[in-house]
């Protein structure tokens, strides 16, 4: 059975005991980490943020954030492929230059009477990160934030090119013009069949904070690390 840690929402320094764990880890044949990203890597959502922000300037406008809250409620994968589908018959740069916006705001979007946060690394886990770029371990994210604005934040905290972001799809036409995508959504079971597609082995560290990232952290090597930064449903793992 792996080991699990449970990583507290604020912590600011990783315990000794995870240190001692990650410097112990066997890497021999071709491990690798993967790790969810919102509210795991990051303290907040990435893909929520950046959409938000679409809505606030009217890129889009036929969905809310209220309508994406409601959605939520009723079903989280199909919400956080709307999310994606709204931005359909955009631009791809748009996306992008969408994503520096949020990334580089200094204040929280406003919308609809909401306070949408802005996207910070967890410090907690880059320290983890590079413990891990130094014992060899290469870092993958699988998440089901859009696979563009992953990238561009992965990149500009922690140093994870764009090659290892497992995220979700954002097709795009020779013109640069978004389209629907066709492949299998990175969240629940969606995750892991996606390593298995990647990988040939079970990933050494996984990390992950919600219900759908369970079947990830249950994927992890035996001598492996896990990784559970949500706030409650430890006993379950």
């Amino acid at each position: 059975m792996p080991a699990l840690y449970h990583i507290l929402y604020k912590s600011k320094k990783i315990p000794e005991d995870i240190i001692n764990s990650i410097k112990s880890l066997n890497v021999k044949g071709k491990p690798y980490a993967a790790f969810d990203l919102d509210e795991t890597l990051l303290i907040g959502d990435i893909g929520e943020a950046v959409f938000a922000l679409m809505v606030k300037k009217k890129l889009i406008t036929e969905f809310g954030w209220q309508d994406y809250l409601n959605l939520i409620k009723k079903n989280k994968v199909q919400a956080y492929k709307q999310i994606i589908d709204l931005m359909k018959g955009l631009k791809l740069s748009l996306l992008k230059n969408i994503t520096l916006e949020v990334i580089n705001r200094k204040s929280p979007i406003i919308i609809e009477g909401y306070k949408i946060p802005i996207p910070k690394p967890n410090l907690v886990m880059k320290q983890i990160l590079e413990l891990l770029k130094k014992k060899g371990v290469p870092i993958f994210v699988v998440t089901a934030s859009n696979e563009v604005s992953a990238g561009i934040i992965c990149k500009k905290y922690f140093g994870i090119p764009s090659s290892n972001i497992l995220g979700a799809e954002v097709a795009r036409n020779k013109k640069g013009i978004i389209e629907i995508g066709l492949k299998e959504f990175p969240y629940g079971p969606g995750k892991v069949h996606i390593l298995k597609n990647k990988f040939k082995n079970k990933p050494l560290v996984t990390g992950g904070d919600s219900p759908g990232d369970k079947y990830l952290l249950n994927y992890t090597a035996k001598d492996g690390i896990r990784f559970w930064l949500g706030r409650e449903g430890l006993s379950t793992l």
